[in-house]
């Protein structure tokens, strides 16, 4: 493990989840405080920002594979999103402002598949999920920091400081991208390649990410319902907080599980504490109640996210990792960026209610997906393969009054029983 441009990698990841996590809570009450647009409406334009920026992963993966460098589209990320970030404020109504929006992100959306192929470059295959662990921990400090921060400037000044805020933290993001991420070469992809070839990792991704669906709409909803419930700004740092603690103490510990029992056991039972989170959800009758559900789905997503991640960086080929990341992003992200409209709708039929029950439905069909797809194959197929190792035990009477095989037959009977 390559470990002073993983730290670099932790600096950078430290400061740009505030970004994410702000806009991910308050972005909506934004929207619909200051510039009039309805809970729906905020929803769905949140949900084209985060699917503009996902569409964008397979072609800026497949682009960093073949020049073989992640450190360029790291820094045009950055750059490209900053001005158009601060414009957001500026803008007049909700339409204009959500443009805005949604093309930073798209632009932003450059440097993702990078980073995460950048981990993988940096890491052996029986650590990667404790690289990954230790970037998300690194981030979810930094996101308590910059909550701590929001809730009491918003609380104050509103939710237009909220981007002056971002732009301080991307000066800071595009200085630990110039001075301490090196632009190091990884290993070029020699010719591009059909897309056919992503079958399998597409499989995967839909499966593990269906949950994403119910989760999107869940992220960008809890904060409005705080307020709902009648929690303030602060009110809501505090919720959002609660759940980064856990994932900053527990994703190096939940790394190195992924690492002992392997990648599809820790998706597993990640998505099944995130299910258990969706119903606390449900259940909850005050804002206070959202901290604990806060709580459980972070601790789920700390065990589930660097499995699914590790998954993928080891069966992409050499030379490919930004690419298959990218695709993996492409559905996992689309899915989870489409729960904020899917959500908007549940909530329009059936009130907040409707929104977490189908968080629930689509978090158990992940669920059941993972066990069919791959962990009954996995047992069926360990089963096959023990039954054709396994001699067959012979049948009572079948050597009555033969003799015992000798020595030339003893020989060659048991290479053949080992080899099927």
């Amino acid at each position: 493990m390559e470990r002073r441009p993983l730290i670099a990698l932790a600096l950078y990841q430290l400061l740009s989840s505030n970004r994410g996590g702000l806009f991910t809570v308050y972005f909506v009450l934004f929207l619909v405080t200051d510039k009039g647009a309805s809970i729906s409406v905020g929803l769905l334009l949140l949900s084209a920002a985060y699917v503009g920026a996902s569409l964008i992963g397979p072609l800026a993966g497949r682009w960093s594979d073949r020049r073989g460098r992640r450190w360029p589209f790291l820094l045009a990320g950055e750059l490209g999103s900053l001005p158009l970030f601060l414009a957001v404020p500026f803008l007049g109504g909700y339409l204009l402002s959500g443009a805005a929006f949604v093309a930073a992100e798209v632009v932003l959306g450059l440097g993702a598949p990078a980073v995460n192929a950048f981990v993988a470059d940096l890491t052996k295959e029986k650590e990667r999920g404790w690289g990954y662990g230790f970037l998300q921990a690194s981030g979810s400090l930094g996101a308590i920091a910059g909550f701590l921060l929001a809730g009491v400037l918003v609380e104050a000044y509103g939710y237009t400081v909220l981007f002056y805020l971002v732009g301080a933290v991307m000066v800071g993001t595009v200085t630990i991208v110039l001075l301490f991420v090196p632009d190091r070469p990884s290993v070029p992809a020699t010719a591009p390649r059909p897309w056919s070839e992503l079958r399998s990792v597409g499989v995967f991704s839909t499966a593990v990410s269906i949950r994403a669906l119910g989760a999107g709409a869940v992220v960008t909803f809890y904060g409005t319902y705080a307020y709902l419930l009648g929690a303030n700004a602060f009110d809501i740092s505090l919720i959002a907080i609660a759940g980064l603690a856990v994932t900053a103490l527990l994703s190096v510990p939940m790394g190195r599980v992924v690492d002992r029992v392997g990648e599809i056991q820790g998706m597993f039972w990640g998505t099944g504490i995130s299910l258990v989170a969706m119903v606390l959800y449900l259940i909850a009758t005050n804002w206070v109640e959202l901290v604990p559900a806060r709580a459980t789905y972070q601790l789920g997503f700390a065990l589930m996210n660097p499995a699914m991640l590790s998954w993928v960086a080891r069966t992409a080929p050499e030379g490919r990792r930004a690419e298959y990341l990218g695709f993996f992003a492409l559905i996992n992200s689309t899915l989870w960026s489409a729960g904020p409209f899917a959500g908007g709708i549940a909530y329009e039929m059936a009130g907040a209610t409707g929104l977490f029950l189908f968080a629930i439905i689509s978090t158990a069909i992940s669920i059941g997906a993972i066990e069919l797809l791959y962990m009954t194959r996995g047992r069926r197929t360990e089963r096959e393969r023990s039954e054709r190792t396994e001699p067959a035990s012979p049948s009572p009477g079948a050597d009555a009054g033969k003799k015992g095989p000798g020595p030339a037959e003893e020989v060659f009977a048991r290479p053949r029983a080992t080899a099927a």
